[in-house]
C-alpha cells in the first residue's frame, strides 16, 4: 500500500495528486480517506479472498450491526429449501405487506460473506416486509452452479407459499451479478419471474466487466484513496470453474432479455464495476425491458455497506422503494 496524506482535501499518493470532491457529503469525504490496510505495508503476495473468510468474519458482523442500530429488525436463521438463510422482519410490518417478500443474495466475490445481512436489514426495515437472506454456497469449494443451485432451490420453496408477482430478488456486487444468473435459470426452467430485481455494483457478464474496470485496475486506484488493488481475477475464475463464458445462464447480457423483470441497477463513479452496470441497463434497454441506473458521485463499490453516510441512506432508500413499489406497496418510509 503506498503511503499517502490528506491536506485541505488534495490526496497526496505518490505517484499523483487526488482531489477529494466537495460535491459529497463530509461523511464520505471522510469514508473516501479510509486505509483499507490500516497503515501496515501492502502484502507482496495477497491472500487469494476466499483464505481471508476468517478473518474478514468480524467486519461483517460489525456491519450487520451497524445496520441493525440504524434499522431495526427481527432476523432469525432458518433453512428454506434446504439451504442456509436468514429470515428478517420489520418490527412493525403493516398487515397487507404479509404476502410480500424479497429475497437477498450477498456480496463477497463469491468466495465470502456468509452471514452477511447489511443489505437484507435496510431493506426490511424500510420496505415494511420480510426479506430472505440466502446463504448460498461459496466458490472455490462449489464453482457455478452451485450457488445458483441454491437460489434455485429458495426460490421454488418461496413459491409454494407466495405468488411471483409478490416476489422480488436483489443483491450486491457478486449477489447482483448471481441475481441475473437467476432470472435467466428460473425462466430455462419455466418457473414464473419475480415481480422485479435490483442488481447493486454489478451487470451481466462476471468475465467481461467493461472499461471502468480495465481502467481503474490498472491505475492502481479502487474507489478509496488509500486502496489499491490487483484484478481480482482469483475469485471470478474460482467461481466460473469450467463453465462457458458465453452459456446466457453464466452470463445474462449474452441471452435473451425480452422477459426479463424489472431492474434496478445502483452504482458510483468510483465504483470498477460501473461499466458493467451501464452495459446491462442499456441491454434492458435495447430488449425493450424495464430499467432505472443510478449513479452517485464519487462513490465506490457497494458504498452503501457503511449506512452512517447520507449517500448510502439516499440509495438504500432508492432501492427500498423501487422494490416495493413494484410489490404494489407504495412509496416507503
Amino acid at each position: 500500500m503506498n503511503s499517502y496524506k490528506v491536506t485541505d482535501g488534495v490526496v497526496d499518493m505518490g505517484r499523483f495528486e487526488l482531489e477529494l470532491p466537495a460535491t459529497i457529503s463530509p461523511e464520505a469525504r471522510a469514508y473516501l480517506c479510509f486505509d483499507p490496510n490500516q497503515g501496515q505495508p501492502e502484502s507482496a503476495s495477497p491472500l487469494p479472498m476466499w483464505q481471508m473468510r476468517d478473518a474478514l468474519a468480524p467486519m461483517f458482523e460489525f456491519l450487520n450491526q451497524q445496520a441493525l442500530a440504524t434499522y431495526p429488525v427481527v432476523v432469525e436463521e432458518c433453512r428454506i429449501g434446504g439451504v442456509r438463510c436468514h429470515r428478517i422482519g420489520p418490527i412493525d410490518a403493516p398487515a397487507a405487506n404479509a404476502a410480500k417478500v424479497m429475497i437477498n443474495l450477498h456480496g463477497g466475490g463469491f468466495v465470502l460473506g456468509s452471514g452477511s445481512l447489511v443489505e437484507a436489514i435496510p431493506i426490511a426495515n424500510l420496505a415494511g416486509c420480510e426479506v430472505i437472506a440466502v446463504d448460498y454456497r461459496l466458490a472455490p469449494e462449489h464453482p457455478y452452479p452451485a450457488a445458483v443451485d441454491d437460489i434455485v432451490a429458495v426460490y421454488r420453496e418461496v413459491l409454494q407459499r407466495h405468488a411471483a408477482q409478490d416476489v422480488a430478488l436483489f443483491g450486491t456486487s457478486a449477489g447482483g451479478f448471481l441475481t441475473a444468473m437467476a432470472i435467466m435459470r428460473f425462466m430455462a426452467e419455466g418457473l414464473p419471474l419475480p415481480a422485479c430485481c435490483g442488481m447493486f455494483t454489478a451487470g451481466g457478464d462476471i468475465a467481461e466487466l467493461g472499461d471502468t474496470f480495465n481502467y481503474l485496475t490498472l491505475s492502481g486506484f479502487y474507489g478509496h484513496v488509500g486502496a489499491k488493488m490487483d484484478a481480482p481475477d482469483s475469485e471470478r475464475l474460482a467461481f466460473l470453474g469450467d463453465a462457458d463464458r458465453n452459456d446466457p445462464l453464466v452470463a445474462p447480457i449474452k441471452g435473451d432479455l425480452t422477459a426479463f423483470p424489472p431492474t434496478l441497477l445502483v452504482s458510483g463513479t468510483r465504483d470498477a464495476v460501473l461499466s458493467s452496470a451501464a452495459m446491462f441497463h442499456l441491454a434492458l434497454r435495447r430488449a425493450g425491458r424495464e430499467a432505472e441506473l443510478y449513479v452517485f458521485e464519487a462513490m465506490p463499490h457497494g458504498f452503501w455497506f457503511s449506512v452512517d453516510m447520507p449517500e448510502s441512506r439516499e440509495a438504500i432508500a432508492v432501492m427500498a422503494n423501487f422494490l416495493a413499489g413494484h410489490l404494489g406497496m407504495g412509496k416507503q418510509r
